[in-house]
């Protein structure tokens, strides 16, 4: 059983708290859960809308028609309509339906429940009379209002409370929606994802955060400063935002910044500094729609050029993309592990749809911090950046004896002072390309899945489009599908799973097809005989929906 809710407001209406409950609910349920929020940039009037899908086969994926409408007034429910399946279930207030009327739109192909709403609660209203359209117990939904609206005044709380009993009681639907929605199993926990990756970040030693609000990635920082147990810092701008978490790595701390493109783009200079000091450094990059301002508040993922080139220079760094929550969770910690690892540069990519979605989780899975070489007792002729076997140079605490050094942005030798010997020149070159060298030989794991691997056409997609995908591959055995996870340094194995095939499918959310041109460059895909390359591309702000692969059948 899949079943879409829609829900859909203007935009100042702040009805989140009625996505919080159906969410909580379905979890409660044991059901499987993803979202989709959708919201523009220009504040007042617009319409948004926010997406519940649930199952119960433990497979998440997003579909762009919907089964059930619970719409907040003609405008928002006039813009949905193209989406809505025909008999699907609309529920409203009256008075939005007499405005639809004078704009002669019909609403005959549906399955209206309407009430006619006089004062300001429109929301619980129209909330429980879906929950009584899926025949779901009360007593759990009164729970869920009590959790929901817990920051409230208790009036308001029981005034919810007492609209739920009432239309109980008082409410006559027909004919009743056909699904049996009961408690399967033992409750499951939704996961915010900003907010979840936060204090898994957090846990994993993070020490330090710096931010300037920007969305996708703002509520990182939010979160952050709600925890109370990270330095941090609002900066003025990113800029500062990216030498501030120098700074705090300069002083042995975990530091991490986060951003989106247009921020992004003025991180580039200290980025350069990082990479020739060798400070660790992990950032987020949570992509959306660009150039410029562009659509701020939508999906695309515009920035993988961006990532696997951040900054002038001949460098090496990594660039992760995580493809489901658990998954995110795992490389939060390792993405920082890594950074101190190797000394390096992580790129944590995201995107609109992965920061903002909720999701009901499954087994995480935990990586052991590992800053990897550290002197405590280091001699008095400390070398920062001594050559070794593994390029990779012993780092100290702050404050050790013989610790200090100077961090410069100048070529240097092993001590530090500033050189432009021609010999010293190659070697530090080498040294900061060769510490990443055989890197998932070091690692000893694949970053990358294939599912189906004897089909002869293959999908190859990143990020949260897999999900989707995942759906469409298991009811399309024809087709396979590989997931990457690490797009930098790329694990050149994934050319097992390539060759001997028909065709491969790149599934992107950019116009240029960025993967595309990496993975096929970097593997020489082209010179492969009888290897047919393609692609379906989205840039229409939104992301990939079942319906979107189901055009590659035809």
């Amino acid at each position: 059983m899949n079943l879409n809710t829609r829900i859909t407001w203007a935009a100042w209406a702040w009805v989140n708290s009625t996505v919080d409950i159906i969410a909580e609910m379905y979890a409660e349920l044991w059901y499987d859960l993803i979202s989709d929020i959708e919201y523009e940039s220009r504040i007042k009037w617009w319409v948004n809308f926010f997406d519940v899908n649930i199952s119960d086969n433990s497979e998440k994926f997003l579909t762009k028609y919907v089964d059930i409408c619970l719409a907040f007034n003609d405008k928002s429910l006039e813009k949905q309509l193209s989406s809505l399946k025909k008999g699907a279930t609309i529920i409203i207030n009256t008075k939005w339906i007499k405005k639809l009327s004078d704009k002669d739109i019909s609403l005959s192909d549906f399955n209206v429940l309407e009430l006619d709403i006089k004062d300001k609660y429109d929301n619980t209203y129209l909330l429980w009379i879906y929950a009584l359209y899926l025949n779901l117990d009360i007593d759990i939904i009164l729970k869920k209002i009590e959790k929901v609206f817990a920051r409230k005044w208790e009036d308001t709380v029981n005034k919810n409370k007492d609209i739920v009993k009432n239309i109980f009681k008082t409410y006559n639907i027909e004919k009743k929606s056909e699904l049996s929605i009961w408690k399967v199993w033992e409750p499951k926990t939704i996961i915010y994802w900003n907010k979840s990756l936060t204090k898994w970040a957090i846990a994993g030693w993070l020490e330090y955060y710096s931010a300037y609000p920007m969305t996708p990635a703002s509520t990182i920082l939010t979160e952050v400063i709600k925890d109370w147990s990270v330095t941090y810092i609002q900066n003025e701008d990113e800029i500062a935002v990216a030498n501030s978490a120098l700074w705090a790595s300069f002083t042995w701390a975990r530091a991490m910044c986060g951003t989106s493109g247009w921020g992004f783009a003025l991180m580039t200079e200290a980025l350069s500094f990082a990479v020739q000091a060798e400070f660790p450094i992990t950032v987020v990059l949570s992509q959306r729609a660009g150039p410029s301002t562009g659509t701020p508040t939508y999906h695309e993922a515009w920035d993988l050029n961006f990532a696997l080139n951040p900054t002038f220079g001949d460098f090496n760094h990594v660039v992760m993309y995580p493809s489901s929550l658990e998954e995110a969770y795992y490389f939060w910690w390792l993405a920082l592990n890594i950074a101190d690892k190797y000394q390096t540069q992580v790129i944590l990519l995201m995107d609109k749809q992965s920061s903002e979605l909720h999701w009901t989780v499954s087994e995480l899975k935990v990586p052991e911090i590992d800053r990897w070489v550290i002197l405590d007792n280091p001699p008095e002729d400390y070398k920062r950046y001594e050559l070794t076997d593994s390029w990779i140079s012993p780092r100290v605490k702050v404050w050790t004896k013989n610790w200090d050094f100077i961090a410069t942005s100048y070529e240097h030798d092993e001590y530090w002072a500033t050189s432009e010997d021609s010999e010293l020149k190659k070697k530090f070159t080498e040294k900061r390309h060769k510490k990443l060298d055989n890197f998932f030989k070091k690692e000893w794991i694949y970053w990358y899945e294939v599912i189906n691997p004897k089909a002869d056409k293959i999908i190859i997609v990143t990020s949260f489009t897999s999900y989707t995908a995942k759906e469409f591959v298991k009811n399309n055995p024809e087709f396979g599908l590989i997931i990457m996870k690490i797009i930098k340094p790329l694990d050149e194995r994934i050319l097992e799973n390539i060759k001997g095939k028909k065709e491969i499918i790149f599934a992107e959310s950019n116009y240029s097809g960025q993967l595309e041109n990496y993975v096929t460059k970097e593997l020489w895909l082209k010179y492969i005989d009888w290897l047919k390359i393609s692609n379906i591309r989205k840039y229409d702000l939104f992301p990939f929906y079942i319906e979107d692969f189901n055009e590659l059948k035809k």
